[in-house]
């Protein structure tokens, strides 16, 4: 019967049954009524229900593939063959409406039940199968429900129909009716599902010779326990668990319903550990409840393995997607222009890309890249250089190294942790190498021209000031209200010409000039951030300190100049007529301090944030509180970018005003 079902033909994309063709129609009624006749030749002398009613579970099936309009006609169908059925074998009529009542009831039940709370099974609105946890717990509590229904009406009929009836009959019945479902309606589902879904193989499966020779141990032992009265039904559990391990969980339950069969069979002819029992409902009860208890360990070992072949699906795309981020990762490193090179915990050399090596063999001509590389970083460590690599004066990480040949090269070289520390040990370390030989050469000469220009700039301007000072001064002009307006702006055009000056050689020292790394303090008494305030003479509680400030290792000037420009253009970009708040913090994140500057003044449009940082650039709202240059934030990012960091402005979140947060390298690191 399952294996005339395909993909389309039962359900569709919604997974509803989009209802049975009549080919199909016919094959569930005529196995129905196969298995009514089978059911009822196991009905005791002078009893009206059956030991067995398999034919249960595939009502229930039948209805699960048709669609809700058609099922009266189902339930007409399975009316008809119970009637035939039961009338055929001299059943009561009032047992064979009661019987015909219960089925009806029992199936619709169990369906709705399912459709209710199992609205992803195949059938009942989805695609999956009996399968997990959730689905195989909610599935026996519906069934249950359903079948303690159809008890109620059934077994009714056989207490009417038989004088020395006793409670028990309702048990018998519920369990007859259960143990149906469950075994015959799932081991149907399954093979439901394996037809039309196609459920992938076990990740660690076995092959069909495997599969052979389990099912013909099983038969084997099945007939030889069941042959013998010894209590030896447990010796097939473990083929139901091989089965399920090793197989997808449809065929350990076709497992389970061969030896199911075969147990029925011989109990039935007297025979077995519950063959003593004869043909009464005792012995009928016991050897379905163990097939029950077989299907139900089969299925939890298949619910346990499709687990496992989940995880081993996700882990091996996992490993894919790692190894693709792998060679994505390889790739950009070796075309990088800068040398990597990844120190594990104990100093050694673990990973490093195309460029570190090349330069590597040219500190050590002729070395392997190993001994290369571990050369080279022995000679960035001044306490390890021997003399081939020396600090230079010219910014934070700047080494230079002697090759050779006799030539000298400049390595800005930046370090990061890599990793958390593991039981005490420090974590690895990333070193970072970039040849700056030439541009550092060329800075130096930059700041000089720059010094020299600036220097002679400031001496006419110098004269000016003089010259207007004393034109101020004079009676004429203090008599002439036009000159005098004309000497006032014309003074105004000396004092912005005067810190233009100043802002365009500070940006050339920034960006070329000579720093000192020092391990600096950011607050306290003697912290840069209170030297700043006192060099600005900020109105006491302008500038607030938030929590402790860790030290840096940077230039101390510098770190001094980024404050002061972020600090001042908070002043003086306040809003109006609202005093100025302006807040410090840092903290520790690895081996960088990030400092954060925050302010409550007029902000900084969302478009403008990328851009204050570029030379003569300033917010649209800035433009007109005040005539900057537009040079200072863009000094700011050259000195924060010379110590390996980077600095970017941000919005407030709970208000008005801006922050502007950098980073440095951190003191000890």
């Amino acid at each position: 019967m399952a294996a005339t079902m395909t993909a389309g033909d039962l359900v569709g994309g919604t997974g509803r049954p989009r209802g049975l063709s009549a080919s199909r129609t016919v094959v569930f009624a005529a196995a129905h009524l196969l298995l009514v006749v089978l059911g009822r030749a196991t009905v005791p002398d002078g009893a009206s229900a059956s030991l067995f009613w398999p034919a249960a579970g595939v009502v229930v099936l039948w209805l699960m593939a048709e669609t809700p309009r058609r099922w009266p006609l189902v339930l007409a169908l399975v009316g008809a063959e119970l009637v035939l059925g039961l009338g055929l074998t001299g059943a009561d009529a009032t047992f064979v409406v009661l019987a015909v009542l219960s089925v009806w009831v029992q199936s619709v039940a169990i369906v709705a039940g399912l459709r209710r709370w199992t609205p992803w099974l195949l059938g009942a609105g989805g695609h999956e199968g009996v399968r997990t946890p959730r689905a195989i717990s909610r599935v026996l509590v519906v069934v249950a429900a359903a079948c303690l229904l159809g008890a109620l009406v059934g077994a009714t009929g056989v207490w009417l129909g038989e004088p020395a009836f006793d409670a028990m009959a309702y048990v018998a019945w519920w369990a007859r009716q259960y143990a149906a479902v469950v075994i015959v309606g799932g081991v149907g589902h399954l093979a439901w599902e394996w037809f039309t879904e196609r459920p992938r193989p076990r990740a660690y499966g076995g092959g069909p010779r495997e599969l052979a020779l389990l099912a013909v141990g099983s038969g084997v032992t099945a007939v030889a326990v069941f042959l013998q009265p010894l209590p030896l039904a447990y010796l097939l559990l473990p083929f139901s668990v091989w089965c399920a391990a090793r197989y997808a969980t449809f065929f350990a339950g076709l497992q389970v319903a061969g030896v199911g069969i075969v147990a029925v069979v011989l109990t039935l002819g007297g025979h077995g550990p519950y063959g003593g029992h004869g043909d009464s409902p005792t012995g009928a009860l016991l050897i379905q409840v163990f097939i029950l208890v077989m299907a139900l360990t089969a299925l939890g070992v298949g619910i346990l393995s499709d687990r496992i072949d989940d995880l081993v699906a996700e882990l091996e795309t996992s490993l894919r997607q790692s190894a693709a981020r792998g060679d994505l990762l390889r790739g950009v490193t070796e075309s990088m222009g800068e040398g990597l090179v990844v120190l594990d915990p104990d100093g050694r050399v673990a990973l490093s890309n195309a460029a570190s090596r090349r330069l590597a063999r040219r500190f050590t001509p002729g070395a392997d890249d190993q001994e290369a590389l571990t050369s080279l970083v022995a000679a960035l460590d001044p306490m390890e250089a021997a003399g081939r690599a020396r600090r230079v004066e010219l910014g934070p990480g700047d080494v230079l190294v002697d090759l050779p040949g006799g030539e000298e090269v400049v390595l800005a070289v930046t370090s990061a942790p890599v990793g958390a520390p593991e039981d005490g040990h420090e974590p690895g370390r990333l070193l970072v190498l970039r040849e700056v030989t030439e541009h550092r050469a060329g800075l130096r000469p930059l700041v000089d021209f720059a010094s020299t220009v600036a220097h002679d700039l400031r001496g006419p301007l110098t004269v000016m000031h003089t010259w207007l000072s004393l034109l101020d001064e004079s009676p004429a002009v203090a008599a002439d209200e036009h000159l005098q307006t004309s000497v006032e702006r014309i003074n105004r055009g000396a004092v912005q010409m005067g810190r233009l000056i100043d802002d365009l050689l500070a940006h050339a020292v920034a960006e070329g000039g000579v720093l000192s790394p020092e391990v600096v303090a950011l607050g306290g008494r003697d912290g840069v951030v209170a030297e700043v305030v006192g060099l600005l003479a900020a109105p006491e509680g302008t500038v607030r300190v938030v929590g402790p400030l860790p030290s840096v290792r940077a230039d101390r000037g510098a770190v001094r100049q980024v404050l002061a420009n972020l600090v001042d253009n908070a002043r003086k970009y306040a809003r109006p007529e609202v005093p100025p708040e302006i807040e410090v913090s840092a903290t520790r994140e690895g081996g960088r301090v990030v400092v954060s500057v925050r302010d409550n003044g007029i902000g900084v449009p969302a478009e403008d944030r990328d851009r204050v940082f570029d030379r003569f650039q300033r917010a649209g709202a800035t433009r007109s509180a005040s005539r900057g240059s537009g040079i200072g934030l863009s000094i700011c990012r050259t000195i924060v970018e010379r110590h390996g960091g980077t600095i970017a402005c941000l919005p407030v979140e709970d208000g008005p005003g801006s922050v502007f947060r950098f980073d440095l390298p951190a003191a000890g690191s």
